[in-house]
């Protein structure tokens, strides 16, 4: 993996949470694993060195870490463009910690929120209370005019409020909107007969909530990993970022991956895909998907084949 090809390194600077999602991909058994301060330093200095503009904290969830202030003031040091923090937003719930996090330089926030009403988030995250501090949380740091990105993990408690969980979380002044079909491992595989939804029984609902998105003039709407042959054209837009080159390098225990080559190993395609117009582009749908619903619900868009993302502008495309 060549520095030109790495816009954002992703540190994974391990898997212990607050939460404990019933839909989270990481089994909970694996939660002991948390790196060293030096070690996460020299993760930072390595970004820096393969000329990242942006460097993320992930987990787990890095807001309980002890040494948070101080990873993302040594990354603030190294002047990276952007320093991003993905959280389930509890910690942001006390206005001093919001405060000094941001004073030590992070200027963007991905939150992880699965429902518009805390019967629905609380029950997913398995922590009371949890929606009333994530909310907070985010009201705060809006408040101090900083950025929010709000990701929803789709499953069957909560595919059916996705426009109203978008809209309540658009009028509270998220800026970016990530709907996420999820990965069936860990907790979500012990969970998948209860939360795992079937592709196209969600499809209708992950639309009408991009809708609400496009009536808010918000164009920073992203679907990931549902292939777009799910969608009606309109949408592929909010679809293409899935099918775009990431240039994310994700550092975790004892391992560097490019999410982009990691995600395309991660999926699989059926033989009538090489009929579709994004044979060339799309990478397909996810092992433990086909493993649990088969492919019936792909169904090929039928046209001249695509290259590349901006072969879409094209109206002469599809086949009438």
């Amino acid at each position: 993996m060549s520095s030109n090809e790495i816009a954002l390194v992703e540190l994974l600077v391990g898997f212990q949470c607050n939460n404990n999602c019933k839909f989270c991909s990481i089994d909970y058994s694996k939660r002991v694993f948390n790196k060293t301060t030096e070690e996460i330093k020299e993760d930072i200095l390595d970004a820096k060195r393969k000329g990242a503009e942006i460097v993320g904290f992930t987990g787990g969830e890095p807001t309980i870490r002890k040494d948070i202030f101080e990873l993302v003031s040594f990354a603030r040091k190294q002047g990276f463009r952007t320093i991003r923090i993905q959280t389930n937003g509890r910690m942001f719930a006390n206005v001093k910690f919001t405060k000094k996090i941001i004073d030590s330089g992070a200027n963007y926030f991905k939150f992880s929120i699965h429902g518009h009403r805390p019967e629905i988030h609380d029950y997913l995250t398995q922590v009371s209370g949890s929606f009333k501090q994530t909310i907070q949380g985010l009201k705060n740091i809006r408040a101090m005019d900083r950025t929010v990105e709000v990701n929803t993990v789709i499953t069957k408690t909560n595919y059916k409020f996705l426009p109203q969980t978008v809209k309540f979380l658009l009028d509270l002044g998220t800026s970016r909107y990530v709907l996420i079909f999820p990965s069936i491992l860990g907790n979500m595989y012990e969970n998948r007969k209860e939360l795992a939804p079937r592709i196209s029984d969600v499809v209708s609902y992950v639309c009408e909530a991009l809708d609400i998105i496009e009536d808010y003039n918000l164009d920073k709407g992203v679907v990931m990993s549902i292939p777009p042959c799910f969608f009606d054209k309109k949408y592929w837009k909010f679809i293409i970022s899935d099918l775009s080159q990431f240039k994310t390098e994700v550092k975790g225990p004892e391992f560097s991956v490019n999410l982009d080559e990691k995600m395309s190993k991660e999926k699989t395609k059926t033989p009538q895909c090489k009929y579709c117009l994004f044979d060339l582009v799309c990478p397909g749908i996810r092992y433990e998907y086909v493993d649990i619903f088969g492919f019936d619900e792909i169904k090929p868009i039928k046209g001249r084949k695509i290259s590349s993302l901006s072969e879409l502008d094209s109206t002469s495309m599809l086949e009438s």
